[in-house]
């Protein structure tokens, strides 16, 4: 569930802002519009080829689905040495990692288990880490990273790509109707098939600045005729799932609120060219540092479970070299569990958001030999117990469900929707 959540807002992320954002959006990718069709065209490449025809050696198939199996039960996995690459044993406990490497190759994106892989050099090329640190009888520290080439787009444009998408909704919602349909009906058409623009509203206040509210609707019906086990997989885990994140300054101010339901998402915001402003009260500029709150709830298979008032720290990255949002959980939230799980409750449940806390990080940063890498971090450390091996059952349900057909399906639909992508922008350079 979290990897596809990942990938809908990866797409979303490079998607929404060149239609919702228009011609504005798109062309601050670069200082002209042939270096702006440049960036996106390497950001749109890198991402087509992650999902085109995917193959894995078998040691990395069945490292993949042996992880999800039991990531809340690592003992079950440190002795198998058909996942790791690396591993060692050191004073504390066990200490395990699996290194994947991956690119496109006679047009399939293959992946291959490789110690010590090295940083992508070509676009699209992908290296993965996931290792296990054993810190006590039933204590372990899992650490993700996913590194990505996509091109050569320096990360600060992601700044002003942001800003321009913000700066775009300073007007009447008619107007962008009318500009996304004209300037990306490829792109429109291949998303529209899952997600559309209901309504979006753009509302002028007295100091100079916009209160934008948008509804995006989820309809995974549109896919049906040609990804029919993907549509069905969307709507038996995507569509019903409620959640919110909400963006606030340490004094309570508002920023940024993003909520489901009913497979509506609303999200709401101030503008002030192109600058986030409180959602109410007087106009201040956004801190780097905010505080995210999480609500979240979802059906895995006959139970409903989710977490609300997860409160953690967000952090803009804003350097030379890298532009990332990163987030630390530390606050246990309040669960919602069937009563089946409640019996198994334990100490055990809090243990991810003791010490250093959830940690999840998701960004741009410029590699050593000029390329941009797209970076994704995860930390969290795992307690074993009962109710920790309820929930990664859980979740590996929905994962056994994706795995195969729907997951085939999900891929073509993004390789469609990034080659709609690439050629309205191509278009739009042509008239520019």
């Amino acid at each position: 569930m979290r990897r596809r959540s990942v990938v809908l807002l990866l797409a979303g992320c490079l998607a929404l802002p060149l239609v919702a954002g228009c011609r504005a959006a798109t062309l601050a990718h670069g200082t002209d519009t042939r270096t702006a069709q440049a960036h996106l065209d390497g950001l749109i490449t890198g991402f087509e080829h992650r999902f085109t025809n995917v193959s894995r050696q078998p040691k990395v198939q069945y490292g993949r689905m042996r992880i999800a199996r039991y990531a809340f039960a690592p003992s079950k996995l440190v002795d198998d040495t058909a996942i790791w690459t690396a591993s060692r044993t050191v004073r504390t406990g066990s200490d395990r990692a699996a290194e994947w490497q991956a690119g496109l190759t006679n047009n399939q994106f293959q992946f291959s288990a490789r110690h010590e892989a090295p940083l992508p050099t070509r676009v699209g090329e992908q290296r993965h880490l996931i290792a296990v640190t054993q810190r006590g009888p039933d204590d372990w520290f899992w650490h993700t990273v996913v590194e990505h080439h996509v091109g050569a787009m320096p990360p600060g444009r992601a700044t002003d790509v942001a800003r321009a998408f913000f700066a775009s909704a300073e007007r009447p919602g008619s107007a962008m109707r009318a500009d996304y349909r004209d300037a990306f009906p490829r792109t429109v058409g291949a998303l529209g098939r899952l997600l559309s623009i209901d309504s979006m509203f753009a509302t002028s206040q007295l100091d100079g600045s916009t209160l934008v509210s948008m509804q995006i609707r989820l309809n995974a019906r549109g896919l049906a005729p040609q990804f029919p086990a993907y549509a069905k997989y969307l709507q038996k885990y995507i569509e019903p799932a409620r959640y919110r994140y909400r963006l606030a300054d340490r004094l309570g101010n508002e920023y940024f609120d993003a909520q489901a339901v009913n497979r509506v998402l609303t999200v709401r915001f101030r503008t002030n060219q192109g600058a986030l402003q409180p959602l109410a009260g007087q106009a201040r500029p956004m801190p780097d540092t905010l505080i995210l709150t999480v609500d979240a709830m979802a059906k895995l298979g006959l139970f409903s479970v989710g977490v609300s008032n997860m409160v953690g720290e967000f952090v803009h990255v804003d350097t030379p070299r890298e532009r990332a949002w990163q987030v630390r959980f530390t606050r246990e939230p309040k669960w919602h569990l069937p009563l089946i799980a409640e019996r198994l409750l334990s100490g055990a449940i809090r243990r991810p958001f003791e010490g250093n806390g959830v940690y999840f990080k998701l960004g741009l940063r410029t590699g050593p030999s000029g390329q941009t890498i797209s970076e994704r971090i995860v930390d969290v450390a795992v307690k074993e117990s009962a109710i920790m091996r309820w929930l990664g059952n859980l979740g590996f349900t929905a994962m056994s469900d994706f795995a195969g057909n729907v997951e085939e399906e999900e891929n073509r639909f993004l390789v469609e929707l990034f080659r709609a992508m690439r050629s309205d922008m191509e278009a739009l350079v042509r008239a520019s």
